[in-house]
């Protein structure tokens, strides 16, 4: 057997960090031993039964992908070229793409996290080190740009009395924000509200960011699940068709169901040709010394699914019906509320997008739900609504009654 000998160890000082508050909520559960113990915490899709499946269009894409795929190298820096440019498409669309001649740098990550991180890094040793995020937001914003060595302020984003986008005091703050600054905004179905700004209220950002020099990076998680495909990329197709230098971390953890791949884009616009391959120069370094290269599978699968018209229209139907399932989910929620509260007290829900709603619960209230229940949710009151079904549904109301909402 090993002896240690009797000195001061080298960890001794090493102090452990809190639970993260999203995946610390996902232990906690596993753990309770509640029998009708309900989870609407961690952010991925699941079906009615609560499952979540392998899409049919990645299984076809990966098929093709095991007849051609040759070898099992290392890719560059930046990731597979060909899943870079069908990002893209996705996210900006074909005609912009086509226009960009050269002002358009993009570096497959290891999922939107890893996009933002990258991004984060690149702007911290480049641009600035000021940047502002949502108030409230996805929880690992601040660990990112944190970890980035960044000055994090906040915007008003949410009037939780009112249910309301708080675009006032979102503008407010932002008008005073140093130049240069970086302004991190969700594409879509913002993490963790639903509530986006309306097409008027986007123009009228950009206006501000022009007027401000301050500059955007959105974080584009969800495509395809607020409106659709398309119609969830117009801020971001906005600003670059504005005229914005601007980034984009893209995932496809969602709306490919590729969780476990951690494949995502980011992109950089810039004014012209030769900035955008100095920058690109400057990311694959980060990227090099990070992680060296970006894995493989997952942009094979994706690249595949994508330059076949046929996959193509597969996993569109599919991301359809994953966006059906979260309105229905939501609908329902919001029908069963109404009967117990009125159709005001919960109506605003009906406006919201993507996984993600708030409830409007106080941290007393969410800790009872957990505690007394075993329904689990966020400490802001945020559920992830494919958590929610049939079966369920009733619990949940009974819960959400008997806490006092």
């Amino acid at each position: 057997m090993f002896l240690w000998r009797k000195v001061v160890s080298i960890f001794e000082k090493v102090e452990p960090f809190p639970p993260d508050p999203i995946f610390g909520l996902a232990n906690r559960f596993k753990k309770d031993k509640k029998p009708h113990k309900v989870d609407l915490t961690v952010g991925v899709f699941r079906d009615e039964n609560l499952m979540t499946h392998t899409l049919r269009s990645v299984q076809e894409g990966e098929k093709i992908l095991q007849k051609i795929e040759k070898d099992k190298l290392y890719l560059p820096m930046g990731g597979d070229e060909a899943f870079v440019k069908e990002s893209q498409k996705l996210v900006f669309g074909e005609d912009f793409c086509r226009n960009a001649r050269g002002t358009l740098f993009g570096a497959q990550t290891l999922g939107g996290t890893g996009g933002l991180r990258l991004g984060g890094e690149f702007l911290s040793r480049e641009v600035t080190k000021k940047v502002y995020i949502s108030d409230p937001t996805w929880p690992n914003h601040r660990g990112v740009f944190g970890a980035c060595e960044m000055e994090i302020e906040t915007y008003p984003y949410y009037n939780s009395e009112k249910h309301t986008l708080d675009f006032e005091g979102m503008v407010d703050t932002l008008s005073r924000a140093p130049e240069k600054s970086v302004v991190v905004l969700h594409a879509c179905c913002h993490n963790p509200t639903g509530c986006d700004p309306t097409d008027y209220q986007w123009k009228a950002l950009s206006t501000l960011f022009f007027k401000k020099k301050l500059i955007p990076f959105f974080d584009f998680a969800y495509q395809g699940f607020g409106r659709g495909i398309e119609e969830d990329a117009w801020a971001v197709r906005y600003f670059a068709n504005a005229g914005h230098e601007m980034f984009v971390a893209a995932s496809n953890s969602k709306n490919f169901g590729l969780y476990g791949e951690r494949i995502g884009c980011l992109t950089i616009l810039a004014k012209n040709e030769q900035l955008s391959k100095n920058l690109s120069s400057v990311i694959k370094r980060l990227a090099r010394v990070n992680y060296s290269n970006p894995p493989l599978h997952g942009s094979g699968i994706i690249t595949t699914i994508l330059q076949d018209v046929g996959l193509i229209e597969m996993w569109k139907g599919e991301v359809e019906q994953m966006r059906q399932r979260i309105a229905a989910a939501k609908n329902e929620l919001v029908d069963a509320l109404n009967k117990q509260f009125g159709r005001d007290k919960f109506g605003f829900l009906k406006r919201r997008y993507g996984l993600f709603s708030m409830l409007g619960l106080n941290e007393t209230q969410v800790e009872r739900m957990i505690d007394e229940y075993g329904v689990y949710l966020t400490q802001s009151g945020r559920i992830n609504l494919t958590g929610l079904n049939e079966k369920n549904l009733p619990y949940v109301i009974e819960a959400i009654i008997k806490t006092g909402s």
